[in-house]
């Protein structure tokens, strides 16, 4: 198992360091890279404005696939409660 080593570097560092591995034959990080990894590509726009777009250019989002989202709260203990030591049984001071 390899632990990743991360570090926050500012665009431009990360574009000079993409230009110097580009040279590699087999680079792992380009200028390109460096490009897309340092935007957003969340549009912020409303479900209404997604509905209006055009088909050409449409974003689909969870409705369009008649998924519906649930936050994490409602699912998370059901999730996780299986990982609990003793599981779903365990005896907790004053909750029984």
């Amino acid at each position: 198992r390899q632990d990743a080593k991360l570090a926050d570097v500012p665009r431009d560092v990360g574009s000079i360091i993409g230009k110097g591995m580009n040279l590699l034959g087999t680079p792992m990080l380009t200028p390109d890279q460096v490009n897309l990894w340092s935007e957003d590509f969340i549009p912020e726009m409303t479900q209404e404005e997604y509905d209006a777009l055009p088909i050409k250019d449409k974003i689909y989002t969870m409705k369009d696939f008649g998924i519906d989202a649930v936050p994490i709260e409602k699912i998370a203990f059901n999730y996780l409660h299986r990982f609990r030591v003793g599981g779903h049984f365990v005896d907790a001071p004053g909750y029984h």
